[in-house]
């Protein structure tokens, strides 16, 4: 196994390998102790789906100082034995540009892009869950022809994945079309044109390099119209957090990458969403998922300091309306919620603002992290004695609400004064 550090030696690596009809990615970052499932698992999945198929399990990684490509070597070494190293090669690059998961993804697809990849799939690399039935879920749908892009499709708490359920998912279904369930992922399947769309984009000296690459994956596949599926991947299991404690940084990058995308897709979210719904491939896997510990109580007090403190910020961004209605649910502690309507006017009064400037927009998103909270507190609230599958059908009335003020922001969007 090689260490790429230089354009001449990726170059190198390319004319190597010759040539590879599938490509699986993984990005690392000191992941020494999970990498080597997941890379094993890749070789495994590789030789099941594809016996006989040239392909490249390439890590790409950020310098670990935990010995990380040297766990990806050995482990993908090892399950590699009997598939013969001219079937399936192992390889390590030192991913160029800022640091970042997208810089890791980009040299990843311009390995694959010069080995002529078919089918390029990307798996984190801290994954606990990964079986080799993912690459075939992944990859295959791709490989034959049928689609451009697949998303992963995960079993996951109710309480899981709060951004994606609260703002990233209703908003890029309402605006986007497609219903992709799980936009911000982490595990896709990309194919041949896809990918060159992505290479030639001018993004990569952007945050998209450094922590918005799977919004932005997500986003230029549906606005570009793209063949977009989602495949059934069972539980993602990885540490949950509690989003009273550890997404507001998340928060602000994640909806900062979504919100900057409205910007740059607006031609194509403005004169109306996709129709087509994203294609569910397989069959549901019923896995464990691992559960999810929240603290109600700390959500509510962070939603009423931040009403308290920050309204000079939310004058500008919100319709007093709005800003009242936040007040009394604040006043009832959590008695009056941050109900479906309440927090979609909220989400795209926030877009608007970002759109305007109005302030600093790190400034702007972090105020939206004390009214993510007391949204999030409502849900809990409301889900708390409710399964996965009531829970969920909960997200799907928000996803529905997202779309039916569509109108409303494309105007507010385009207005030249503050909506009212």
């Amino acid at each position: 196994m090689n260490v790429i550090v230089t354009d001449a030696e990726i170059s190198a690596l390319a004319e190597s390998v010759v040539d590879a009809r599938v490509v699986v990615g993984i990005p690392s970052f000191n992941n020494a102790h999970t990498i080597g499932h997941v890379a094993a698992t890749a070789v495994r999945g590789i030789a099941r789906a594809f016996p006989y198929t040239r392909a490249l399990v390439l890590n790409s990684d950020g310098g670990s100082g935990d010995g990380t490509p040297d766990r990806f070597r050995e482990h993908a070494e090892e399950a590699r034995d009997g598939a013969g190293e001219d079937v399936i090669r192992v390889a390590s690059i030192r991913y160029r540009g800022p640091s970042g998961k997208g810089s890791a993804f980009r040299d990843i697809f311009e390995v694959a892009s010069r080995v002529g990849a078919v089918a390029v799939v990307v798996l984190d690399a801290d994954l606990r869950s990964v079986t080799p039935d993912w690459i075939a879920r992944l990859a295959i749908p791709i490989e034959s022809g049928a689609y451009d892009f697949v998303a992963p499709l995960y079993r996951r708490h109710k309480f899981d994945g709060t951004i994606t359920n609260s703002i990233i998912y209703p908003m890029t279904a309402a605006l986007y079309g497609g219903n992709v369930r799980q936009p911000i992922g982490g595990d896709f399947g990309v194919g041949a044109s896809l990918l060159r769309a992505y290479l030639d984009a001018d993004v990569w000296s952007s945050d998209v390099a450094r922590f918005g690459i799977d919004i932005w994956m997500t986003t230029t596949a549906l606005a570009g119209r793209f063949r977009v599926a989602q495949a059934h991947l069972g539980a993602k299991v990885h540490d949950p957090k509690d989003p009273g404690h550890h997404l507001a940084k998340m928060l602000v990058e994640v909806v900062g990458t979504a919100f900057s995308l409205l910007e740059e897709y607006e031609d194509a979210w403005t004169n109306g969403a996709g129709s087509t719904v994203a294609a569910s491939l397989g069959d549901p896997v019923e896995t464990p998922h691992d559960p999810v510990n929240v603290d109600v109580g700390r959500m509510l007090e962070q939603f009423r300091f931040g009403v308290e403190t920050l309204r000079p910020v939310y004058e500008l961004a919100l319709p007093e309306p709005l800003l009242l209605q936040l007040e009394a649910a604040v006043a009832s502690n959590g008695v009056e919620r941050v109900n479906d309507v309440l927090w979609t006017r909220v989400v795209y009064a926030f877009a608007t603002a970002f759109r305007r400037r109005i302030i600093a927009r790190e400034q702007l998103l972090s105020s939206l992290t004390p009214l993510y909270l007391g949204r999030v507190a409502s849900f809990i609230l409301e889900n708390r004695e409710r399964n996965d599958e009531e829970a969920e059908e909960h997200i799907q009335q928000l996803a529905r609400t997202f779309r039916s003020l569509r109108s409303d922001f494309v105007a507010a969007w385009h207005a030249e004064r503050r909506p009212s």
